[in-house]
């Protein structure tokens, strides 16, 4: 039997889409800034390290929260990281790709106009919904495969004339990103 869905607000959704919005936004210009500036550049690769130690260091103490105590906390980590080093490797796969990506992206804001990056990077969905359906059998709705189509057409729009990708450019297509992302999750819930 399943376990009951939770009602979540559409207010709470909203409000975690215009977080989500602009942090993508904000992260997108911060970087470019920081890599187009005239100062001394930074590694790439010890911002996306730095980002991730970051990362582990919050799940452990989110761990450490939700298991309560130190012998459980303890425990937890013993099972399912020590005792489970299959498992630690089919999840390592995916974190080194994910750390190539972090990388990759740090190069391409060097040497592209931050709209530019930011419409093509939204090429991810598309490649993650292709996948989903060819590799997990899964299926999508009308709705959902319209949403694909329309944003490859904005990627395809926007890279059409790089050049003339202007910050009206750029808010239009964050505009209409929200609208997708907005519809994914009310075809969700």
């Amino acid at each position: 039997m399943a376990a009951p869905r939770e009602s979540v607000s559409l207010l709470f959704k909203l409000y975690c889409l215009a977080v989500m919005t602009l942090m993508a936004a904000a992260y997108t210009i911060a970087l470019r800034y920081t890599r187009t500036s005239d100062k001394e550049l930074y590694f790439s690769s010890t911002a996306v390290c730095i980002t991730e130690v970051i990362k582990l260091l919050l799940s452990v103490g989110i761990l450490a929260k939700e298991t309560g105590s130190l012998d459980r906390f303890k425990a937890s980590l013993r099972e399912n990281v020590l005792r489970s080093p299959k498992e630690l490797m089919k999840l390592s796969v995916p974190s080194l790709v994910y750390a190539v990506q972090n990388n990759m992206a740090f190069l391409a804001l060097s040497n592209l106009d931050a709209a530019v990056y930011q419409v093509t990077y939204q090429l991810k969905i598309p490649c993650t919904a292709l996948c989903t359906v060819l590799m997990l059998n899964r299926t999508l709705s009308k709705l959902q495969w319209i949403s694909v189509f329309m944003l490859c057409g904005g990627v395809t729009l926007v890279q059409w004339k790089p050049a003339q990708a202007t910050k009206i450019v750029f808010l239009q297509v964050l505009e209409a990103s929200t609208l997708l992302l907005w519809l994914s999750i009310q075809t969700t819930s």
